[in-house]
């Protein structure tokens, strides 16, 4: 049996969280996307499924995104996180890797190939851990 990895995408945009799944079940196999449009859905999945890789927006509705970072850690400790936002300035991105993100990349300046490049490298080293 193939050993299939969990990826959690939270972002309040159904357009941004599917187009972020295509993009990911296209250039990896044996991946299980899950998506949750805010922290509420995020926690149950997380608690109920880990996940293995993080992919979201710090500008969440009624949360502050930076510090659900170091939430997100203390419920799925070995995930691997992926912030991808238009909030995309160096103070954001300092307090980001500071609470535990893996990578910040901005939704609007980060190239397609460096999604791509982001994506391979946390699903796979993380499978390689």
């Amino acid at each position: 049996m193939i050993d299939r990895r969990k990826v959690l995408i939270l972002d309040p945009s159904p357009i941004f969280r599917r187009t972020l799944k295509e993009v990911i079940q296209t250039s990896e196999t044996h991946v299980d996307v899950r998506e949750a449009n805010n922290p509420g859905q995020a926690r149950d999945i997380l608690q109920k499924d880990p996940p293995e890789v993080v992919f979201f927006d710090i500008g969440l509705p009624r949360e502050n995104g930076i510090e659900f970072i170091a939430s997100i850690k203390e419920m799925v400790p070995k995930s691997r996180i992926v912030v991808l936002t238009n909030h995309d300035s160096a103070e954001h991105e300092a307090a980001s890797i500071e609470n535990g993100a893996d990578y910040f990349l901005s939704k609007e300046k980060s190239g397609g190939l460096r999604l791509i490049d982001v994506i391979h490298a946390t699903i796979r080293r993380h499978g390689n851990a």
